[in-house]
């Protein structure tokens, strides 16, 4: 176990060092982060990574990783990963892609942009006007004859 608390320290030093993430603890636990979204956490029977994709798929294939939620129990679709102490020499590769994740995340947040007017109406509000408008045209068109 201490190796793998080593590694781990190992892990969360780089990143604090080379990509300005934040050693913390969270949910009493060990954790980093960058730009205040956490993707390491470290525990007793492993560590978990915030991943997705391909690098979620692999870590899910090594023996023993399991799905995992810093807060209770997990979905299939949850993007953390808990792998074990026993895989301790995949942690450097799987924290780089945490880290991606992580800084993607941040980029591709959508940003709201401000309204200039009502918006257009949808092609069916269209069709639901010409239709009505002509029902009004041969509506009028009718006369009452004796």
């Amino acid at each position: 176990m201490a190796n793998a608390r080593t590694r781990y320290d190992t892990i969360a030093e780089f990143m604090t060092r080379q990509h300005d993430a934040t050693a913390t603890t969270l949910y009493g636990k060990p954790a980093v982060q960058i730009n205040g979204t956490p993707f390491l956490f470290y525990m007793l029977p492993g560590m978990a990574f915030r991943l997705q994709g391909r690098s979620r798929e692999q870590a899910l294939g090594l023996p023993g990783a399991t799905a995992w939620a810093p807060l209770g129990q997990p979905n299939e679709r949850s993007p953390w990963v808990l792998v074990p102490v026993a895989s301790f020499l995949r942690w450097d590769r799987l924290a780089i892609d945490a880290l991606r994740y992580a800084n993607e995340g941040q980029v591709n947040v959508p940003k709201a942009e401000p309204v200039q007017g009502p918006p257009a109406d949808p092609p069916a509000a269209q069709r639901w006007r010409d239709n009505i408008k002509s029902l009004w045209e041969r509506a009028a068109s009718f006369r009452l004859t004796r």
